[in-house]
């Protein structure tokens, strides 16, 4: 009877700890999806940022070229910084917090949950017809498997200076690139397994608008290329520490303005396409559909809703919410 129990204990403990072990390998290729979406998240905030803001400038040209008392009322002060050349200081402050959820079912039957809270803030500045920014971030990333009890915290500072390039009306370039450093802090099974990640993210992006009527049409292509180095907190590198990985992005928005109806009120509607090379896993595009509505509190003051969430992925879920505030200085 003692024999029999004992084997019964032993199968159930190497069960156990086996499956700590597969969900333990399973989290690490989580953590670098996370990672990854976590920088992602930091460069679409700031390339919306910049695209919306030269969009507002551009359109607000294109009305008034149209129709130069129709867009009187409803002038947005940031488009006349660019005579204030003598200044560097900014003239427009933003700030966009977020929520994204990254769930996973498909792995030994056990639910991966990824919760990221993220708040990026920035300033920028327009001379002539380019615009200088800096922006800096900070997310909080709680991990949990369920069926383990494993669960990981990790805190990521971020600081990316970003510019553009106004081509025409038309057209204009953005570009950013950034540092982030992130501290990994795990609890799985008493195991003390804390890390540190240094990533670099670089995006340059070709951006195209055109206005009909109460319509906007935005849309995008460029490519992204991030480099993460990562190590335990003693300094010994992680085996295969090191990636590199390539982003290739198409998107794709129409706006449109309700003023008419409701002064200060804008609706959009979204898609974008990414698909990332990686060095050391499976080559991946994903499809994101986007809504978000925006409100004019005044011609200085602007707040925002966002939501986007995948579509062609069958295993992973990814879920956003942002909230933005704009100011003209």
């Amino acid at each position: 009877m003692i024999k029999k129990i004992s084997i019964v204990c032993l199968f159930g403990f190497s069960t156990v700890m086996s499956g700590n072990v597969m969900a333990q390998g399973h989290s690490d290729e989580i953590a670098k999806l996370i990672s990854q979406e976590r920088a992602k998240q930091i460069a679409r905030q700031i390339s919306n940022n910049i695209a919306r803001r030269i969009s507002e400038d551009l359109t607000d040209a294109e009305l008034a070229s149209i129709a130069p008392t129709a867009s009187l009322g409803n002038a947005n002060p940031l488009a006349a910084s660019a005579d204030d050349v003598d200044s560097w200081l900014p003239d427009a402050a933003w700030v966009t917090s977020s929520w994204s959820e990254i769930s996973d079912d498909s792995a030994l039957n056990t639910h991966v949950d990824a919760d990221i809270y993220q708040v990026t803030g920035g300033l920028d500045k327009q001379l002539g017809d380019w615009f200088f920014g800096l922006s800096t971030t900070y997310a909080y990333t709680e991990t949990e498997i369920g069926g383990f009890g494993s669960q990981s915290d990790t805190h990521t500072v971020t600081v990316t200076p970003y510019a553009a390039y106004v081509i025409n009306n038309n057209f204009f370039i953005s570009a950013l690139t950034g540092y982030s450093y992130s501290r990994g802090e795990p609890d799985v099974s008493g195991i003390n397994a804390d890390t540190d990640t240094d990533e670099y993210t670089s995006e340059l992006d070709l951006n195209g608008l055109q206005v009909i009527g109460d319509w906007t049409l935005n849309g995008k292509a460029g490519f992204r290329y991030s480099h993460t180095d990562r190590y335990f907190d003693n300094g010994t590198p992680i085996a295969d520490n090191d990636q590199d990985n390539w982003t290739y992005l198409v998107d794709a928005q129409v706006t449109y303005s309700f003023e008419r109806f409701i002064p200060g009120l804008r609706m959009s509607a979204g898609a974008l396409y990414e698909y990332t090379e990686t060095e050391d896993g499976e080559d991946d595009g994903v499809l994101y559909m986007g809504t978000g509505i925006d409100y004019y509190v005044s011609k200085s003051f602007t707040v925002g809703l966002n939501y986007s969430h995948d579509v062609n992925n069958e295993d992973i879920d990814i879920n956003s919410v942002g909230f933005n505030l704009r100011l003209a200085l």
